[in-house]
């Protein structure tokens, strides 16, 4: 279990919504350490792939989505997904980022399907 990965808002999201002005400061520098820890390029000596597998919160997923492909972070919030969802971020050793896979829910029974 990481701690940077805990659940809240990372940044302001355009357009504002009414929130705790403090908390985009605290937590948004927890979110930004843990986007750094967790999303980077792969070693140009590696030579196999790899898989992260990250569990948080909606938000996070969200706010990692934008950053990972140069999106303005700020639209996170106009991201939706459902809990328990799986996005899958593929990141080559040149930089080349794909998402190959964002929100997929069809695992899960469409009356066992939340939001938050």
């Amino acid at each position: 279990i990481c701690d940077l990965l805990r659940e809240n808002a990372p940044i302001e999201p355009v357009p504002p919504i009414t929130w705790k002005l403090d908390c985009y400061h605290k937590d948004g520098a927890r979110i930004e350490a843990a986007f750094r820890c967790y999303i980077h390029c792969a070693d140009s000596k590696q030579t196999e792939d790899r898989c992260k597998i990250i569990v948080c919160h909606t938000n996070v997923i969200r706010y990692f989505v934008c950053r990972a492909l140069q999106f303005p972070p700020e639209g996170w919030l106009r991201l939706g997904l459902n809990n328990g969802s799986i996005t899958w971020i593929t990141i080559r050793p040149s930089g080349r980022v794909g998402l190959r896979m964002m929100g997929d829910s069809g695992f899960i029974p469409p009356e066992k399907l939340t939001r938050t």
